[in-house]
């Protein structure tokens, strides 16, 4: 018998709650990194590095597994234990003191948020359809946002206290638990039948594109809290909690482009919002590329944030488009590799890239151009888009 729970105004705050520690959950810790790279001077800034790249890696990693034991065990048992991964690894950099027991915590917090992004996910798919569904997958995106304000300002507040305190910020993932244990159920049962009798495949050539355009954008976006600080460095003196607010500023974007979404989709075609996506984030970095003040990267954060915020929940609602309500876990499991694996490829390409230009002004010059080269390839199939659903109308 199929479960008939309907989701409540509570239901769909905590799922909000859970979705805003995804995107930046791994970086929560970024304007701490400079002080990192101080106590443990012997250590390359790779390594440093490792300290936000590394749970990418591990959702990558697991993140396809943790969305097939989604679709079998249910959503929101999967919710639940990463919650819980989630506050007791990410705040193990608090009492650790060796760099490689922080970096392996690292890869157990991206076990916790891998099972974030697939569970809330998946969740939204099944409890909302239609116009209701795009709404709160932009609600979805702003969560992240927001996370990515509440997180990175927090950040940078604790880390003028040393650079242990940020990873505190990892706690807050019990209170969240404790929402979902009583305003979330799970939607069906069926699915888990499904799943075991291997009736539900993934069209895997339909969704290969949704993908790489994922990965891409992350690859781009990610560049924002490992470099940004560095950056901000270079162009003047900014306190770790302004380099925070830096940040925060770019999620704040985010959010508000999330909330907004569902009117502004509703009116365009999904590769005229990819090639707007691709086109703010690239004007964004051009712009940080050139940028000789604090007021130019703060008004570049608000470019990258805005596309950012938009990429996300189309990027989400081309997928619910594209698979099967009853194979969601699956579909929005590959979906945080693609995501995380494009923010860990970030902090490996970045590396010959910064060698050859030189500077961190460059690297953000580079990929804002880059960026603009992708919302190109965008715009072509725009055209071919919008030449299609002529055609149909005519």
């Amino acid at each position: 018998m199929k479960n008939t729970f309907v989701p409540t105004k509570w239901t769909l705050v905590f799922l909000l709650l859970a979705a805003m520690l995804t995107l930046m959950g791994g970086a929560a810790v970024a304007p701490a990194l400079p002080l990192i790279s101080e106590v443990f001077s012997d250590a390359p800034e790779f390594l440093i590095s490792m300290i936000i790249t590394l749970p990418s890696l591990a959702v990558a990693c697991t993140g396809y597994v943790i969305g097939v034991a989604c679709d079998k065990f249910g959503r929101r048992s999967v919710l639940l234990f990463s919650l819980v991964v989630f506050a007791i690894a990410g705040s193990a950099g608090f009492y650790l003191d060796s760099l490689w027991a922080i970096l392996v915590s690292r890869v157990i917090l991206g076990v916790g948020i891998a099972g974030l992004t697939t569970a809330t996910t998946a969740l939204i798919t099944e409890y909302y359809t239609g116009a209701s569904r795009m709404k709160v997958l932009g609600y979805q995106s702003a969560a992240m946002g927001i996370g990515v304000l509440i997180l990175e300002t927090g950040g940078g507040s604790l880390a003028e206290i040393s650079w242990r305190e940020p990873f505190l910020i990892y706690l807050v993932a019990f209170v969240i638990i404790i929402g979902v244990i009583f305003a979330v159920k799970e939607p069906s049962s069926e699915p888990r039948r499904l799943l075991r009798g291997n009736s539900v495949k993934l069209n895997m050539k339909a969704l290969l594109p949704i993908y790489l355009s994922i990965f891409i954008g992350m690859a781009i976006a990610f560049l924002m809290p490992t470099k940004l600080p560095y950056l901000i460095a270079q162009v003047g003196s900014v306190s770790l909690t302004g380099t925070g607010l830096m940040l925060g500023l770019m999620g704040c974007c985010s959010a508000l482009a999330g909330i907004f979404y569902g009117r502004i989709a509703a009116r365009m075609l999904r590769m005229q919002m990819m090639f707007l996506c691709f086109l703010v984030i690239g004007a964004g970095y051009c712009l940080l590329g050139l940028a000789a003040s604090v007021a130019a990267i703060a008004l570049a954060a608000i470019f990258v944030g805005l596309g950012q915020g938009a990429l996300i929940p189309t990027v989400m609602n081309w997928i619910t488009n594209e698979a099967p309500v009853h194979a969601m876990g699956k579909a929005t499991g590959v979906y945080s590799v693609a995501l995380n694996f494009g923010m860990f490829a970030s902090s490996l390409v970045v590396i010959p890239v910064l060698e050859i230009v030189g500077t961190y002004s460059n690297l953000f010059l580079v990929a804002g151009v880059f960026s603009m080269l992708v919302a190109g390839a965008y715009a072509v199939a725009w055209m071919r888009e919008s030449r299609a659903a002529t055609q149909v109308a005519q």
